[in-house]
């Protein structure tokens, strides 16, 4: 018989490298999805000051989005809604004129006043009907009072 064109591979494989491969394929968990959540931006919004609801980690295959005021998904809080496909953006009753929605799913409020303060909630539509309801909110912090400091007597 002739010689081999290559020469044989050998594994040597220690007891210890087998205890730690099989203790890496015990206790490792498969990563986790990161959840969807609302965070507004500035955290501190003044009345008269813009707010931005800006969504992390939103999901794939989205159809769209439904943003209502309050903490509960009813018709008569619904502000605006998003479809994806046909980038269609349809107003609710609680639509004011100073919402915007974007493409990421986020809502702007412009010139927020005392009516805006606390909390939102989005309806994230994934395809196959599959929904997902998150709540975020703001507080809305008073102006400060222009004038004289405390304290200055004028003559």
């Amino acid at each position: 018989m002739g010689r081999l064109s290559a020469s044989p591979c050998t594994l040597h494989i220690t007891w210890k490298e087998l205890l730690l491969t099989a203790s890496l394929l015990i206790f490792w968990n498969p990563p986790t999805t990161a959840q969807v959540t609302i965070e507004a931006q500035p955290t501190k919004v003044s009345e008269g000051k813009d707010v931005l609801l800006l969504v992390h980690n939103l999901p794939q295959n989205l159809t769209g989005y439904v943003w209502y005021k309050g903490q509960i998904m009813d018709l008569h809080q619904f502000i605006t809604a998003y479809t994806i496909d046909t980038e269609t953006i349809i107003f609710g009753p609680a639509y004011s004129g100073r919402e915007r929605v974007y493409s990421n799913a986020s809502l702007l409020i412009q010139n927020v006043t005392r009516k805006d303060t606390g909390s939102y909630t989005i309806q994230i539509i994934k395809r196959g009907d599959k929904i997902k309801r998150i709540t975020g909110h703001f507080t809305l912090y008073p102006r400060p009072v222009l004038g004289r400091p405390p304290g200055l007597n004028l003559i």
